[in-house]
């Protein structure tokens, strides 16, 4: 359990709530079958395992599309490992986080892409619609993928009967907005049971965990699930992305290692000369994805959005592979070698990411608030520390009475004089704002806590 997105998404899925815009309906429903069917382990464990095991999934159906297309299972298997043991994909694969199953929902796409467009059945083409569908419904930059599909599917019009193709899209479209009707209704529910605490404090509808923006509503559905933000970035209005392109070949060199790098660039030859149509669909499921995180402004962790692009990479290191063993038939054996060791290095550079499962300090918040502060307390933290309490209180059932707020103390100042007067009011974290007439009295040095006190 920690701060930030994770800590929300460990808290929502549990508690069958609403989550920040986009609402990542899909994720919050998996999450919510797979948190209460696991019979052990704490929710935070248990959201955590899912990613893992999704990340694993995104991997073997990597290893999947090569051994399928060139019956190498050894060099697929070594080129998944590559994927997996890059610090975005492992790092991802460790907490509660959307871009794990919508990783894994791309990976499937990609597999079940290019086995309608190698074999051309029926069933590969329907499966991909489903993938994209589900993955769309846990984070809509699966959108990115829809230029890859198209194309595969133009470039191969002898396979495609277009009744099919419409249906596929039908099937795709239905995969995901069946997803979405879980937010309206939800919105609903917890409203009226009043199942957010901070009602209580007469805050309005659309709070944050059980009930953000209140898609109840038609404005509230289309702002959460839309969001300004992303439609933006998406039309890529801006151009300074291009600036960019140095930092994610950096991380791509840091992700793959430069010799996977370097293989990568060879594979995309090889699958080019062998089948230009493939090859350009595989860089049409990975570029779009590298110019939306280079162009999305308010995205604070840009290279999660990469994953996409180093999905493609794998497979093209396996086209790599592949065209190795051909010239050099002596090399079968030490060609999976070099790349199971190439992944091993990954491994000893990235072994800093065994260490975060001993990172406390969301838990340190959280302990010293049950005991700095009175049971009914007010708490107004920011986005940081917010969804750690709530997981604490919403969870956990570990904070009492007390009401976890998130805001900054600035948006809630003409809230605060009414709290005041029935509870003790107290700022988790930074602050941005005032209270006029009040004052924060930090409870010690280093603490994470003060009070909003009178002068």
């Amino acid at each position: 359990m920690w701060f930030w997105d994770t800590g929300e998404m460990d808290t929502v899925p549990w508690i069958l709530g609403i989550a920040h815009p986009t609402a990542f309906p899909a994720y919050i429903l998996l999450g919510f079958a797979f948190s209460h069917l696991l019979p052990f382990g704490s929710v935070a464990f248990r959201m955590s395992l899912m990613s893992a095991l999704a990340m694993s999934a995104a991997a073997w159906f990597i290893a999947r599309a090569i051994d399928e297309e060139y019956g190498a299972p050894w060099i697929a298997a070594a080129c998944a490992w590559l994927f997996a043991f890059g610090s975005i994909a492992w790092t991802r694969g460790t907490y509660a986080e959307v871009h794990a199953l919508a990783t894994c929902a791309l990976a499937a796409v990609v597999y079940f892409a290019l086995r309608w467009y190698r074999r051309g059945r029926r069933r590969d083409l329907f499966a991909a619609a489903v993938a994209w569908g589900i993955g769309l419904a846990v984070h809509p930059v699966l959108l990115l993928a829809l230029p890859a599909l198209t194309f595969l599917l133009v470039v191969r019009p002898a396979t495609v009967r277009w009744r099919d193709a419409i249906s596929a899209g039908g099937v795709a479209l239905l995969s995901a907005a069946v997803w979405y009707a879980y937010l309206p209704l939800r919105s609903l529910y917890v409203t009226a049971h009043a199942l957010d605490p901070t009602r209580a404090l007469g805050l309005p509808v659309g709070g944050p965990f059980w009930d953000y923006d209140h898609p109840a509503t038609l404005s509230g559905f289309v702002q959460l699930t839309l969001g300004g933000d992303f439609v933006r970035s998406v039309l890529l209005s801006s151009p300074g992305y291009h600036l960019g392109i140095a930092g994610y070949t950096r991380q791509a060199l840091s992700e793959m290692t430069p010799l996977g790098a370097a293989a990568t660039m060879i594979g995309i030859c090889a699958a080019w000369v062998r089948d230009a149509r493939r090859a350009a669909g595989l860089l049409l499921f990975g570029a779009p994805c590298i110019t939306f995180a280079l162009e999305f402004p308010p995205e604070s962790e840009p290279a999660r959005y990469f994953l996409p692009s180093f999905i493609v990479a794998a497979i093209f290191i396996g086209d790599a592979g592949a065209l190795f063993v051909r010239l050099l038939p002596r090399s079968r054996t030490i060609t999976p070698l070099v790349l199971a060791a190439t992944a091993l290095v990954l491994v000893a550079e990235n072994r800093w990411i065994f260490a975060l499962a001993n990172d406390e300090d969301a838990r340190g918040v959280i302990s010293e608030v049950q005991h700095r502060t009175p049971s009914d307390a007010v708490l107004i933290a920011s986005w940081l520390d917010a969804p750690p309490l709530a997981y604490a209180a919403y969870v956990e059932h570990a904070l009492g009475g007390r009401v976890v707020t998130a805001a900054w103390l600035g948006d809630l100042a003409r809230r605060v004089p009414l709290w005041t007067q029935r509870r003790e009011v107290f700022v988790v974290g930074s602050s941005a704002g005032s209270v006029p007439g009040y004052r924060l009295v930090a409870l010690g040095r280093g603490s994470a806590l003060a009070r909003l006190v009178h002068p």
